[in-house]
């Protein structure tokens, strides 16, 4: 599985990626990344993006490939497996990070 540490890591990388590419347009706190295992047990990591800011700004052509920028850096951590990323509004992520995690105590 997937180290806490090399998820940790990646998500400084999904970070400074975001901040480097939108600027001052947007705070993206926090970023989970959580080690997962798909429905075939190959493992990936599952990383939600929380953001504050206009969607609209939300460039989906530059944000569908975050990961595949950050390939090779990933290989370099031992990540091999496709990534899954989505990203949520601030507004909305404690109702589905509870949806996602309903037995951990909430982190805020």
């Amino acid at each position: 599985m997937i180290s806490r540490e090399v998820a940790d890591k990646v998500g400084k990388l999904v970070g400074e990626s975001l901040r480097e590419h939108f600027k001052d347009d947007f705070v993206f706190d926090p970023i989970l990344v959580e080690p997962a295992i798909d429905p075939f047990g190959d493992e990936y990591l599952d990383i939600c993006v929380v953001y504050e800011g206009e969607y609209e700004k939300l460039d989906p052509g530059w944000t569908v490939g975050l990961t595949t920028r950050l390939g090779e850096e990933l290989l370099e951590l031992g990540v091999t497996g496709v990534p899954s990323h989505s990203f949520v509004p601030k507004s909305d992520w404690k109702e589905i990070f509870q949806s996602r995690h309903p037995r951990v105590h909430e982190p805020w």
